[in-house]
């Protein structure tokens, strides 16, 4: 009896152990009906963020135009004050030249004799003697106190100019402080259309994807892959028969990461499928190129794999696929960027990335159900990995 009951314990642990370990992550209609209900409030929260960032963007090149008319008035004014130190200088030469004539005129008038002393004892009266005095003192100190106030007037140009110097330099750092900002707040904005899809689009093929799982049979609660009969994945096979792994999955790429992987390989290389599946997404923009998307089947979960950045494609949405079937050609580089204008990429390469659950993914710069493709494809272990 006890070895019985100790059967029976070992039959519930390891039941239950089996149970969780064979768990199926089924996705049903009513899950992305939820799906799209959450699109739509995240596509009503951008169009706020939106509006706000580009209230912010219009309010912060409203405050560089001010910090650029400072800057050009604060530079008109440093030329008024130079113009006004040069005229100046001007003025002390003038001035000390007819003072050095005058002095040489006295110079030599003394170098006579008497006649500065006849010019004043030649008086007629005492008043005369004072005035005559005052013509010969006089005319040296005024050009003296004229020179004195020049000179002042140089320093205090001098000094504005170096205030206004500082001011002209506080404002360009100003400006530069704007200007980093506006393109940040304008890089947030483009990050919100990552891979140049957009919320509206993911609404819109959220829907499609209902409608045809819908005409298909499909009922709130079934399990999608048994009325649409995507073929279970019956192994792994990488994207590429050769690569060089330039990027890490989760990098970090300034103000965002990147959730995928960058495999360097020449444009035109054939892109297989990684494993059995259904086409879920074929589009193109100018981020990103030419993507497709393909969902999978595997052990009881629902995957999707993202190829981006594709010169070509062989596919279309709905289609099913076979692992290893060719379904596109890399780009990346300058053969694909004339065809589809994508601004996302700087070199021949294929963006690559995985994600549990049967919706497209929709941007590498969020992580949500994305995950490193290292876990099926053991090769894709870091920068400098090749195959």
């Amino acid at each position: 009896m006890k070895k019985v009951r100790y059967v029976l314990f070992l039959f519930v642990i390891f039941g239950c152990f089996f149970v969780n370990s064979f768990h199926v992550d089924a996705v049903t209609l009513r899950q992305l009906y939820n799906e799209l209900a959450s699109l739509e409030k995240s596509y009503n929260a951008a169009k706020s963020r939106a509006n706000l960032s580009q209230a912010e963007m219009n309010n912060i090149k409203a405050s560089i135009a001010s910090a650029e008319a400072e800057i050009k008035k604060a530079q008109q004014e440093i030329i008024a004050a130079e113009n006004e130190i040069q005229k100046s200088e001007k003025e002390i030469e003038t001035k000390k030249e007819e003072t050095n004539q005058m002095l040489l005129y006295l110079q030599l008038m003394n170098s006579h004799g008497d006649s500065l002393l006849e010019y004043v004892m030649d008086a007629d009266n005492y008043t005369d003697f004072i005035y005559r005095y005052s013509v010969v003192t006089q005319m040296s100190d005024y050009n003296q106190n004229l020179m004195d106030e020049l000179n002042k007037l140089i320093e205090q140009l001098n000094a504005r100019k170096v205030t206004l110097a500082k001011k002209q330099e506080d404002l360009g750092k100003k400006k530069n402080e704007l200007q980093a900002k506006y393109i940040l707040v304008q890089a947030q904005a483009k990050a919100a259309n990552d891979d140049g899809q957009s919320v509206a689009q993911q609404i819109a093929e959220k829907k499609k994807n209902i409608d045809y799982y819908k005409s298909k049979g499909c009922t709130m609660d079934m399990n999608i892959n048994n009325c649409t009969g995507i073929a279970a994945v019956d192994g792994w096979v990488s994207p590429l028969a050769h690569y060089y792994q330039s990027s890490a999955y989760g990098e970090s790429r300034g103000y965002v990461h990147h959730y995928a992987v960058d495999l360097a390989v020449g444009e035109g290389t054939p892109v297989r499928a990684v494993a059995n599946g259904k086409v879920i997404q074929v589009r193109s923009g100018s981020c990103g190129g030419l993507v497709i998307q393909i969902q999978h089947y595997y052990r009881g979960t629902d995957y999707v794999s993202l190829y981006m950045h594709l010169l070509s494609g062989n596919v279309s949405n709905k289609q099913d696929v076979k692992a290893g079937q060719v379904i596109g050609y890399s780009g990346g580089g300058p053969r694909e960027i004339a065809k589809y204008g994508d601004s996302c990429t700087t070199g021949a390469h294929l963006h690559f990335s995985m994600a549990t659950g049967a919706s497209a993914i929709q941007s590498s710069s969020r992580k949500d159900t994305t995950f490193d493709p290292v876990r099926f494809f053991p090769a894709m272990k870091g920068i400098g990995s090749r195959l």
